[in-house]
């Protein structure tokens, strides 16, 4: 008998390496839909920054002008020389009592000029131009307040004295807060 050796064609069969353009384009698509969601997030946290920044400081105005009454209780209830300034009002004319002596009621008319400029919706007033040219307040470049910032101060005949700060967020929202104090 013949053995007969039968060669087994073994066939060089290559296993194929690497993505094909389709997982190749699918993974591109799931990154791009990730890095938009991570940007998306940025740009929310950077607006609730703005936000939380604009309520600090408007937080910071109202307590200013609460120092300021504290500190000049002129009237028959404390702080009632400073009632009546409505928001659209504008800072009253006043003289700088920094550079010279005052009596109190230049000295109210004085803190509400000052806390008005301060807010940042008056830069174009006159009190708040010459104000920023003596130096009183920093240069309107240097700390400009809160966007279209405005307030109010009223005076209950209990002695409650209520400070409003209003300002604009960036969505064109006004957004206020209001610290209520007894004298």
């Amino acid at each position: 008998k013949k053995l007969m050796t039968r060669s087994v064609m073994t066939r060089n069969v290559t296993k194929q390496q690497g993505y094909s353009l389709v997982e190749v384009l699918v993974a591109v698509l799931v990154m791009g839909i990730g890095v938009l969601g991570v940007s998306a997030l940025q740009m929310v946290s950077l607006q609730n920054n703005r936000s939380a920044l604009a309520s600090g400081e408007a937080v910071q105005l109202a307590y200013d002008v609460m120092d300021r009454i504290r500190a000049n209780p002129l009237g028959t209830v404390p702080g009632q020389a400073y009632d009546g300034l409505a928001i659209g009002d504008e800072p009253p004319a006043a003289e700088d009592c920094m550079a010279r002596s005052c009596t109190q009621m230049q000295m109210v008319a004085f803190d509400q000029a000052l806390w008005k400029c301060s807010l940042g919706g008056f830069e174009n007033n006159s009190t708040c131009i010459a104000f920023r040219g003596s130096g009183v307040l920093p240069r309107f470049s240097a700390q400009p307040g809160l966007p279209g910032g405005d307030g109010a101060v009223s005076v209950s005949s209990a002695g409650v004295v209520s400070v409003t700060v209003q300002w604009l967020e960036p969505d064109s929202q006004i957004r206020s807060i209001t610290v209520d104090s007894r004298g």
